[in-house]
């Protein structure tokens, strides 16, 4: 073997060494960076389902660091939907309320929690289940139809705010209370009793009643009892809600085309509505 042919296999023995040791400490940093522990290493408290109902739960669990918390749900163990606190603010907490939404009555559901730390480490607990119930009749509704709808033009003027400071149309935005569907929701940013709502039904209707479902996280975040203003300067109310199971609807006798809900009392946090409902003939 001439003197070349002996560099080149030098050279090519030194690269491959080099390549070796740098697949070593890369695949040592990722598994040092990707550690799993499981959940209940930090877990203080919980799982515990709050305020289950037909299509939704609020799970509440305590943990002794603060981490970022996920939950993933479905009706198999490929669950298949997520779910996170609105309350963590982009920053880890102790206190977790993930509010599960758009659930089926009479269903057994798969869950799993899930954190990850400040350290990088991500935390993953067992599988649970639980079991939506019965959904309860609907409530008669009052006469005339739901004017307080984006598709019927309806539209929100403003909000006192909405959850991390997203637009009208954003996860937690305004536009959720007039969208007919109570599985989406508007969340103030952390207003608690100072929340308010503003909606142009786009022009002035004859009205019958108005209506609220609030939104809950168990503990936080569900109203109790609010006010409208009309453009006229009548005040409506006070209207008193006794839970978050569905909405409620208050009989009224008014005119008016722009309605402000004020927020009276709750307990606290990042209120909001599931629905607003305004019934005119």
């Amino acid at each position: 073997m001439d003197r070349g042919t002996r560099l080149r296999n030098v050279t090519r023995v030194g690269v491959l060494g080099l390549w070796l040791v740098f697949g070593v400490l890369l695949t040592g940093a990722l598994a040092q960076s990707a550690q799993v522990h499981p959940l209940s290493e930090i877990l203080t408290s919980g799982p515990e389902y709050l305020d289950l109902k037909a299509d939704s739960v609020v799970v509440h669990i305590e943990t002794k660091i603060p981490v970022v918390c996920a939950a993933v749900f479905g009706t198999t163990t490929a669950y298949g939907a997520l779910a996170t606190d609105t309350a963590m603010g982009g920053s880890g907490q102790i206190s977790h309320h993930p509010l599960l939404s758009g659930l089926k009555p009479e269903t057994t559901y798969q869950l799993r929690l899930q954190g990850v730390g400040a350290d990088g480490t991500l935390y993953v607990s067992d599988n649970y289940s639980f079991t939506t119930p019965k959904a309860p009749p609907a409530p008669p509704k009052p006469p005339g139809s739901n004017v307080a709808l984006l598709s019927l033009g309806a539209r929100v003027v403003a909000v006192s705010s909405n959850y991390g400071g997203g637009a009208m149309d954003s996860s937690f935005g305004g536009n959720n209370a007039i969208d007919g569907n109570p599985a989406t929701q508007w969340s103030s940013n952390g207003d608690g009793d100072k929340a308010w709502i503003e909606i142009d039904l786009g022009k002035p209707y004859t009205l019958t009643a108005v209506g609220m479902h609030t939104r809950t996280m168990g503990t936080s975040a569900q109203i109790q009892s609010f006010e409208v203003v009309t453009d006229t300067g009548q005040t409506l109310g006070p209207f008193s809600l006794p839970d978050a199971a569905a909405a409620y609807d208050f009989p009224v006798s008014v005119t008016a085309q722009t309605l402000r809900f004020n927020v009276l009392s709750s307990s606290g946090g990042n209120t909001g509505a599931a629905d607003i409902e305004v019934y005119a003939k």
